[in-house]
C-alpha cells in the first residue's frame, strides 16, 4: 500500500511539474530571452510565490475538499483567462536578440503570477487532497508534504528554464516561431481548464 502511495505520488507530482503549463513556458521563455543569469530573479519569484500558494492549499485544503465543485469551476476560469493573457504577452514579445528587447518580468511580478496560477493552485489542493490528507491530518505533516510540493513544482520551472538556456541559440534563431508555438501550447493549458 505505502509503495503505490508513493508511486502515485510522485508520478503525479513529477509529471504535473514538468508537463507544460504557465510557469514552465515563463521560464523558459524568459531565460531563452535574456539568459539565465538575467532571468535568476524571475525564477527566484516564482518560487517563493509557489511555496507560498503551496502553504496556503494546505491552509484551505481541509475546506476545499468538501466545498461545492462549482468553487474550482470558477478558479479554473480566472485560470483559463491568466493563461490566455500569458499566451497573448508571449507572441506578441519581440523574438529572442531582437534589438528592442526589455528587461525580463522582476521578482514581485513572477512572485504576483502564481496567485493567477490555477495550474499550482489545483496541482496542491489535489495533491493534498489525494496524497497527504487521506493519510494525515498533522499540521507539521501537512505543511511539510507542501513544502516538497513546492520544491518539485521548483524543480520543474528550474528544468524548463536549463533548456532555454541550453538551446538559447537554437531559440532566439527561431524566435518567432518559438513564441508562436508556447503561445499555443499555453491555449491548449486554457483550453483544457475550460473543457
Amino acid at each position: 500500500m505505502v509503495a503505490i502511495f508513493f508511486s502515485a505520488f510522485w508520478t503525479y507530482t513529477l509529471i504535473t511539474a514538468l508537463t507544460p503549463g504557465p510557469n514552465n513556458i515563463l521560464a523558459l521563455s524568459t531565460v531563452t530571452g535574456h539568459g539565465l543569469r538575467q532571468s535568476s530573479r524571475v525564477l527566484a519569484g516564482m518560487s517563493l510565490g509557489f511555496l507560498i500558494i503551496m502553504l496556503l492549499c494546505a491552509g484551505i485544503a481541509f475546506s476545499l475538499v468538501s466545498l461545492n465543485p462549482r468553487f474550482t469551476r470558477v478558479l479554473g476560469g480566472i485560470g483559463g483567462i491568466y493563461i490566455l493573457w500569458l499566451a497573448l504577452k508571449i507572441v506578441t514579445s519581440q523574438p529572442p536578440g531582437s534589438t528592442t528587447e526589455a528587461q525580463p518580468i522582476g521578482f514581485w511580478a513572477s512572485f504576483g503570477l502564481q496567485f493567477l496560477n490555477v495550474k499550482i493552485i489545483l496541482y496542491g489542493i489535489t495533491a493534498l487532497s489525494t496524497f497527504v490528507l487521506p493519510y494525515t491530518e498533522e499540521i507539521s505533516g501537512i505543511v511539510g508534504m507542501s513544502v516538497v510540493l513546492a520544491a518539485i513544482g521548483s524543480f520543474g520551472n528550474l528544468c524548463w528554464a536549463l533548456a532555454g538556456h541550453l538551446f538559447q541559440k537554437v531559440f532566439q534563431r527561431f524566435g518567432r516561431s518559438l513564441n508562436i508555438i508556447l503561445a499555443l501550447m499555453l491555449v491548449y493549458c486554457a483550453v483544457r481548464i475550460f473543457y
